[in-house]
């Protein structure tokens, strides 16, 4: 406080002393100190930095890396390492949003609404009706990603690799190491849905439903698109 105090009265000798004719006038020198002080005495503006490894044009988020590299928010959940989706918490933690919809207890998926109620995004290919995956695209039409591992051509699963490479992921109960299948949990710990139709007892794929019910639920159900 000592410092700046004594440079907010500087501007008093101008005031006392007339500029002589060809000099920038009172006015303008007290505009300019103005300006230089309130740039020292504010808090710094914090400016998006790229990501710091060569050739990734990604924004920094954390570290001076992007989420690719590193410098994601992961789940404060202890030994958990899925990116944060809500209040510090992966989606398997309980980071959910849920559907706008009245009594509906679904995650949505867009525009506030889950698959069921229409929060979907279709394939960019005209005529094409099924959902996109990647870059606007169903599987069909090239929307898939595949694994990382150079010369490997197959669809990755997880971590931007395929199964054969690693691209796995265990269930998180302790001591467990069957694969998951749904929420981070595998069969025997609850990461599975049976489907919505009361008489049946196959595991639910998309929309609450089996691969059957599917089918049969999207031919009678009018299309939100």
């Amino acid at each position: 406080m000592c410092d700046v105090e004594p440079r907010k009265y500087a501007y008093i000798p101008l005031l006392l002393n007339p500029v002589f004719p060809g000099e920038p006038s009172a006015a303008s020198i007290l505009l300019e100190m103005h300006h230089q002080l309130s740039l020292e005495t504010s808090p710094r503006v914090r400016k998006r930095q790229p990501c710091k490894v060569q050739g990734c044009g990604q924004i920094s988020i954390r570290y001076g890396l992007c989420s690719g590299h590193g410098g994601r928010y992961v789940c404060k959940m202890d030994g958990c390492d899925k990116l944060v989706t809500k209040e510090g918490v992966c989606t398997a933690h309980g980071g959910r949003y849920y559907c706008i919809v009245q009594g509906c207890t679904k995650q949505r998926l867009k525009s506030g609404l889950c698959f069921a109620h229409g929060g979907v995004s279709y394939c960019s290919v005209p005529g094409c009706n099924k959902t996109r995956q990647k870059r606007g695209l169903c599987k069909s039409h090239g929307g898939v990603a595949y694994c990382k591992i150079e010369g490997c051509s197959k669809v990755s699963n997880a971590k931007g690799l395929c199964r054969d490479h690693g691209g796995v992921t265990y269930c998180r109960s302790p001591g467990c190491q069957n694969l998951t299948q749904r929420g981070g949990l595998c069969r025997k710990h609850g990461g599975f849905s049976y489907c919505q139709v009361p008489t049946c007892n196959k595991g639910s794929i998309k929309g609450g439903f089996c691969r059957a019910h599917g089918h049969d639920h999207d031919g009678n159900a009018t299309s939100p698109r």
